[in-house]
This record gives C-alpha cells, structure tokens and sequence, in this order.
C-alpha cells in the first residue's frame, strides 16, 4: 500500500466525464477523419474511451478505417 493510499481507502479506475467541449472537440476531430490515436492523445484520453465515448454518443465507428497492409 501506498504512503499516500490509507487502509480501507479505495482508488477509482474509472476516469473523468466527457465535458460539453471535450465532445465538442471529438466530433469536429471525429468528422475531420482524425485518427483515434490522435484524437486520444489530444483529448487526454485511452483509445479504448474515445471507442467507448464514440458509441455512447452515437458517433459512427465508420470515420476511422484502418490502412491497408503493404505487400
């Protein structure tokens, strides 16, 4: 146990809400064709949130293909 965690104390894995403007920002990024990496990175968020955050506000998955493999 951490110095800074004390005995019965538990810590959250859940991570912030979406703020208005963060969703604001994800589907201008989103409708740019931004790739979800980027749009992670810049939001401060996981892939996996922004996928989630994608299918709970209805945004279609269908922005983001992924690139063919070289031959």
């Amino acid at each position: 146990m951490s110095d800074t965690q004390k005995a019965g104390e538990m810590t959250s894995t859940h991570s912030n809400r979406w703020t208005p403007a963060e969703d604001d920002a994800f589907r201008k990024m989103a409708e740019a064709n931004i790739h979800p990496e980027l749009i992670a990175k810049t939001l401060n968020r996981s892939v996996h949130a922004v996928k989630a955050r994608a299918y709970a506000i209805g945004l279609p998955l269908k922005w983001f293909k992924p690139k063919p493999k070289g031959k």
